[in-house]
């Protein structure tokens, strides 16, 4: 069993007692055990949602007698961008390119939770399609965004930011990735130019707090 305990993201400080939590998703069958700062298992006893640090696959953890039982939804019908009415505030839409429907469901959920106005998009070409329409404040962008079971995904992230910066569009990006490379890419300056503001790694279970803390640190919100 794999455990999970500091994921480098500061959910509570390093003295806060913390709980473990014992999964299996029923998805691969991966076991792991989740140590939870104390003080958010209170905030748990209504549900919450999780990503399987092996497969990613979207976990629903239930109160069960004195713990939490997990359970998996139905499989996501494979979605396609919409764009939201123009009454949406512009200046807080968020797009998130993944290929993985359940990576742009869990950030999707996390930012209406937030009260942020979110895009989604399958591949480059979806949101190149939708950034010429909507005016768009900061893009979350998968690194290996190339599908080749894709046909209309012909671009990277790294591609896609770099046609962004080509058409001048100044919007401020967030890479994501799920391999563990980001120590060794976020050394190179060519991101700089690309406009990222900030790396993260999908697979813990906290990278959703920390993408919404990163968008909030770019739009300067409280």
């Amino acid at each position: 069993m794999t455990d999970i305990g500091n994921t480098g993201y500061r959910i509570s400080s390093m003295e806060e007692k913390k709980t473990p939590v014992e999964i299996e998703c029923p998805e691969c069958k991966f076991k792991f055990r989740l140590w939870v700062p104390t003080g958010l298992i209170t905030k748990w006893k209504s549900g919450e949602e999780i990503g399987c640090i092996k497969c990613r696959a979207k976990l629903k953890l239930e109160p069960h007698k004195e713990g939490f039982r997990v359970a998996i939804p139905a499989p996501l019908e494979e979605e396609v961008a919409e764009v939201l009415p123009e009454t949406m505030p512009a200046g807080e839409l968020i797009l998130v390119v993944d290929d993985d429907a359940v990576i742009r469901k869990m950030a999707e959920d996390a930012l209406i939770k937030n009260k942020l106005a979110p895009l989604t998009a399958k591949n480059a070409t979806e949101a190149l399609n939708i950034i010429a329409k909507q005016q768009v404040a900061v893009v979350i962008v998968d690194l290996h965004l190339k599908n080749p079971k894709d046909s209309a995904s012909t671009m990277s992230g790294e591609e896609f930011l770099q046609k962004l910066a080509d058409d001048r569009k100044g919007i401020p990006a967030i890479v994501t990735t799920g391999k563990d490379l980001i120590d060794d890419i976020i050394l190179e300056p060519k991101w700089y130019d690309l406009n990222v503001k900030a790396f993260l790694q999908k697979g813990s279970p906290f990278w959703i707090d920390e993408l919404i803390v990163k968008i909030k640190e770019i739009l300067k919100k409280d």
